[in-house]
């Protein structure tokens, strides 16, 4: 007997062949995808741990990702650094065959320098003077003591015929009376010397009836050899400036931090404008890495009106009209502050017994001390302790330290830094009548300026510059950007320090050495007349030696020169580089290491057989159609058609 299909007994034939659906749409998602479920709740207690796997999996793959950026960096600075390294060697080997060959022929000879006495008055040289190898002599009638040149037996014959012969015959008897100068040559009225014995503040040099010789000039060889140095000097300014300049990944390396600009301005286009600029005799290319990286700025507001005073030739001196008015506070001594100061003379140096007291002050600085016994002068600092609490000083005949009992309460005693010794100076608006720039050469107990500038742009002995927010004084630091050391993560444990910028101390010792040999006049041909001081015969190669020196510092630290702050050798950056990368590449071979392995257990939990799915998907599909066709005979059937 068949019984008529109830409603309840629709619903049960209805949901087995959903839940038969259900499991053919599984079968055939898994045999499609090869996955166990579409959505987490498919994995029953599994689930927890696949989130794990997968979380892991993301940060894994994610730090492989970032590294691959971090590679591409590394490279690229691994790249400059290939550049700067090969260009910093041709030179090295450039100023090594100078130094051996050109530069002793750029000084002057021994017979380079000549005075000719011409005027037969006798009054013409009395009373002027003469400096040979630094001692003063004075031409007088008079047989006075000291390095009096004794004229009183020519003025005797009243100024006859040949009178100058005999001045020079009595300047002979003075400086050379046993012949054992051989340097010296004396040929009646003329005098041949060496030319840098010769002191140009001479009065004897300017007095009427006296000539100078011709200026020591360089042959053709030599000012090829020199101009050919000089240019590849100045190129290779230009080289190390891109190749420290280069961005990867939408960022300055070598910036510090400063992502978004240059690191380093190099204004000038050729070396003839850079000579201009540094012309080797009233500014010169800095000498030390404070100057070099120098960026300070001066106004009126702190100074009030200036005053510039010429003290000699290119000298000149920059008095504020504000006390201090060149001055930055940078330690107010008290008992929280430093402690208890000690002046040491014999080591030259100021000790605090703070941690810490002087981490403001780094090595270059200049600093001027006030409220002392006997300390209140300008120091330049040599070093400061890495506890900061010991300051050394450069030696420096009249600043030095001087001994002073211990300060327990050195309340009252003031540090402060001022303009360091080299730094070149912006004179921005300050008319026509001052210098566009000057140069520090010393900065007094009172906190005055010394300088060199170019006499030929002042119109008075003394100039004053009145209080005005038009004008100021500023000093720039070749490099821009910022000081941020940067630590990249490349794993969960390990990180790269980014912290090579460009004005690391191998790049500022290069950069200082390329200057110093591309500046102008570095070889002195001046005509003695024209020159305040001894002419200095050895200038040339001293600055070649020097700039061998800095050049060896900056490629490996074995120069002369003290090492220079973080990252101090070119070699120092590479190896550096080249750990990183090794460091990189080990990471990177784990991170696949885990990567993989993270992916396979992901795997074995979330994958199943695609054949056996699609074997299971076939059969579901089976059993699905009959349970659609049995559900469809059940639904139509009722109890009229039974009756029928």
């Amino acid at each position: 007997m068949t019984r008529v299909p109830t409603y309840t007994t629709n619903m049960n034939l209805l949901n087995q062949s959903l839940k038969i659906k259900k499991e053919f749409e599984l079968y055939n998602y898994q045999s499609i995808t090869g996955l166990k479920s579409q959505s987490y709740s498919g994995y029953g207690m599994s689930a927890y741990s696949i989130v794990n796997l997968e979380a892991s999996l993301n940060i894994t793959s994610n730090f492989i990702e970032n590294n691959k950026l971090l590679n591409i960096e590394l490279n690229t600075m691994s790249t400059s650094m290939e550049t700067i390294t090969n260009t910093a060697n041709d030179l090295k080997h450039m100023l090594n065959n100078f130094s051996g060959s050109s530069v002793k022929n750029l000084t002057p000879d021994y017979t380079g320098g000549e005075i000719t006495f011409t005027d037969n008055n006798q009054d013409s040289y009395i009373g002027h003077t003469i400096t040979i190898n630094g001692t003063q002599y004075t031409f007088t009638a008079n047989d006075d003591s000291g390095n009096n040149i004794d004229l009183s037996a020519i003025a005797a014959d009243n100024g006859s015929e040949g009178y100058a012969t005999k001045v020079m015959q009595a300047l002979k008897n003075k400086i050379d009376p046993t012949g054992n100068y051989p340097d010296y040559e004396f040929d009646e009225a003329t005098f041949k010397f060496p030319l840098y014995t010769i002191n140009g503040g001479s009065s004897i040099l300017s007095a009427p009836g006296v000539k100078t010789g011709e200026p020591y000039t360089m042959n053709s060889d030599q000012a090829h050899n020199l101009n050919e140095l000089q240019t590849f000097a100045f190129t290779s300014m230009q080289m190390i400036t891109d190749a420290l300049n280069v961005e990867a990944n939408g960022k300055y390396l070598f910036g510090g931090g400063e992502a978004s600009s240059s690191p380093i301005k190099f204004p000038f286009g050729s070396l003839e404008e850079f000579q201009s600029y540094y012309d080797g005799i009233n500014i010169k290319f800095p000498n030390n890495a404070a100057a070099n990286l120098c960026n300070r700025s001066t106004s009126a507001k702190q100074t009030g009106g200036i005053t510039i005073d010429n003290i000699e030739g290119n000298q000149f001196k920059i008095t504020s009209d504000n006390a201090g008015g060149f001055l930055e506070t940078a330690v107010v001594a008290n008992p929280a502050t430093v402690g208890t100061l000690t002046f040491n003379a014999d080591k030259n140096t100021i000790n605090a017994t703070e941690y810490g007291a002087f981490n403001s002050i780094k090595a270059g600085d200049t600093l001027v001390l006030s409220g002392t016994e006997n300390n209140n002068n300008s120091f330049v600092v040599k070093s400061v302790s890495a506890d900061g609490k010991t300051i050394t000083f450069e030696d420096n005949d009249g600043h030095n330290i001087v001994a002073e009992d211990a300060k327990t309460d050195p309340t009252g005693i003031t540090i402060s830094t001022s303009y360091p010794i080299g730094a070149i100076i912006e004179m921005n608006n300050m008319g026509n009548n001052v210098a566009p720039r000057v140069q520090v050469t010393g900065v007094n107990a009172d906190g005055t300026l010394n300088v060199t500038a170019d006499p030929g742009y002042f119109a008075t002995d003394s100039t004053y510059i009145p209080n005005s927010s038009q004008w100021s004084m500023e000093t720039f630091s070749y490099y821009t950007g910022g000081d941020l050391a940067l630590d990249r993560r490349i794993s969960e444990n390990q990180s790269i320090s980014m912290d090579i910028t460009a004005n690391n101390g191998a790049f500022e010792k290069l950069f200082r050495s390329l200057g110093q040999i591309a500046q102008g006049n570095m070889v002195d041909t001046s005509n003695p007349a024209d020159i305040n001081g001894l002419i200095d015969v050895d200038k040339a190669a001293n600055i070649v030696y020097e700039a061998i020196s800095l050049m060896q510092s900056a490629i490996d630290d074995s120069g002369e020169t003290t090492k220079s702050g973080i990252n101090s050798s070119l070699y120092a950056v590479t190896a550096k580089l080249s750990a990183n990368f090794v460091l990189l590449d080990s990471v990177d071979e784990n991170l696949t290491l885990v990567q993989n392995n993270l992916q396979n257990s992901i795997d074995s939990i979330k994958k199943v057989d695609q054949t056996e799915a699609a074997v299971k998907a076939l059969m579901a599909q089976n059993t699905l159609a009959a349970s659609y066709s049995v559900l469809q005979n059940a639904i139509s059937m009722s109890l009229l058609n039974y009756m029928d």
